[in-house]
């Protein structure tokens, strides 16, 4: 299993992101992963808001 699949098998931490996206070549650190989920996860709620009230 690569380090993608066991990411999206469980929750994502901002030390994962951090290796995630040094892998691709990207460095970030701690806080600036801790942004990027804490804005992942604000777009994935809107996101899913706006599905379900596009199904009315």
């Amino acid at each position: 299993m690569d380090r993608i699949e066991e990411a999206q098998s469980k929750k994502l931490s901002p030390e994962m992101v951090v290796d995630i996206l040094k892998n691709k070549g990207t460095d970030v650190t701690i806080q600036e992963a801790e942004a990027i989920l804490k804005f992942i996860t604000n777009l994935a709620h809107v996101s899913v808001i706006q599905y379900i009230r596009g199904c009315h």
